[in-house]
């Protein structure tokens, strides 16, 4: 079949998988469950005015699973996004981030690392690298964004950086 085809349990007619990446809208009331196969993000429920905005939590959400290696991942109302201005937010990511910004591996790896607690090994086995590749990659990020990847508080402002900009990054 399609493989850019909704898995049927969706049970919806209304996709878009125009730009490689399948969006489906889902009747109210109906909730997404995991898929074998898939990865998926969930936005909270919101109305056809509202739609834009169920793009960018679904999105988030699809990136926080595909990090995390599971099959599904919801919007989590609240939070850091709740209490900082999106257009804000956005520019401190992009601000905090940029020396990573051109550079997808870089920011694949920072995110996957972090979302792995730090681990060589799970990291490296989750992008398909060697661990010495991660740990070359890992301290090059470190080097660019002149932080202690060691900090806790480093490595939190960094999650929310991370979850601020696409994979386009």
């Amino acid at each position: 079949g399609d493989p850019l085809a909704p898995p049927p349990a969706l049970g919806t007619p209304l996709v878009d998988a125009s730009d490689g990446t399948v969006r489906a809208l889902l009747p109210a009331g109906r909730d997404a469950a995991p898929q074998p196969g898939w990865t998926l993000g969930v936005s909270a429920p919101a109305g056809p005015d509202a739609l834009a905005a169920a793009d960018a939590q679904a999105a988030r959400a699809l990136r926080r699973a595909e990090a995390a290696h599971t099959g599904l991942a919801r919007h989590r109302p609240g939070g850091l996004d709740a209490l900082v201005d999106p257009a804000e937010a956005d520019a401190h990511a992009r601000a905090l981030l940029g020396p990573l910004l051109d550079s997808p591996a870089l920011v694949e790896t920072l995110r996957v690392w972090l979302s792995l607690h730090g681990g060589w090994d799970r990291t490296a086995a989750a992008l398909g690298v060697h661990r010495n590749t991660v740990r070359q990659r890992v301290a090059r990020c470190a080097a660019l964004l002149d932080a202690d990847l060691e900090d806790a508080q480093t490595r939190m402002e960094l999650w929310f950086a991370l979850s601020r900009v696409g994979d386009d990054a």
